[in-house]
């Protein structure tokens, strides 16, 4: 058995865990048909590292398991669904929108960058139609409206097969990568507050303001303080184990 994790953006260029096509085709060649579980946790990047991926998921010879295990955002969605079978943490976030890509020139420019999105947008939704069944109009709904699907709705769907028992730790995705989303959990949007005064921050990548509700370590299972009897979720953002309330 093999593990391969994509703990970080798709593509080159985005931040120190990039995972890219070319290195993702060497690991999995590395495994040399052995059975291999992809361990995933991005919020996207490239889509044409993405689907390069997945190609290199659907010609593998041996099985493969994507393992959703904090957040399959954008492109991670699009590649992770390819795989054999697909399980997710109970905790964790999926969520499918249209790609986007900045253009320059133009207005001939502007025209050919929006072909190229229209493709591009229905070969995600022609991948996404093959795993779940879902007809291709409320697949583009969902695309259109950037729709994030918590585990349990995702396997009602059928973008997952089934949910893991792993530890109820969900989405770590940075601050950045968040201001690209429009329609993201109320969890993940919470308002910032000030950064430690510690170096935790800088530890981080992220000198700017940040959650700071514990020290780095996933917390305990007990329910927060004045929310006695609720239940909880345990969220990582920028690094930091966040618990929120569920109502």
């Amino acid at each position: 058995m093999a593990d391969i994790y994509v703990y970080g953006a798709i593509g080159d260029g985005w931040d120190a865990a990039d995972m890219t096509a070319h290195r993702f085709a060497y690991l999995m060649q590395q495994a040399d048909g052995e059975d291999v579980t992809i361990h995933i946790n991005s919020g996207g990047g490239d889509v044409f590292d993405a689907s390069a991926m997945a190609e290199v998921i659907r010609s593998y010879k041996g099985r493969v398991t994507a393992s959703i295990e904090g957040l399959a955002a954008s492109a991670a969605s699009f590649f992770a669904l390819t795989a054999d079978e697909v399980v997710m943490n109970p905790s964790a976030l999926l969520m499918v929108h249209n790609p986007w890509a900045l253009c320059q020139g133009e207005s001939g420019d502007m025209r050919k960058t929006a072909d190229m999105l229209d493709k591009v947008r229905g070969a995600i939704v022609s991948q996404y139609v093959r795993k779940t069944g879902i007809d291709e109009d409320t697949i583009c709904a969902y695309m259109d409206e950037e729709t994030w699907f918590d585990a349990r709705h995702a396997l009602e769907a059928g973008f997952v097969d089934s949910l893991t028992d792993a530890a109820p730790i969900a989405a770590c995705v940075s601050k950045d990568a968040l201001a690209r989303y429009r329609n993201k959990p109320e969890g993940l949007a919470a308002a910032s507050v000030k950064p430690p005064a510690t170096s935790d921050a800088a530890a981080t990548g992220d000198g700017g303001n940040t959650i700071d509700q514990t020290d780095g370590r996933e917390p305990k299972g007990e329910a927060p303080e004045g929310a006695a009897g609720s239940a909880a979720r345990v969220e990582c953002v920028n690094g930091r184990f966040i618990r929120f309330k569920e109502q």
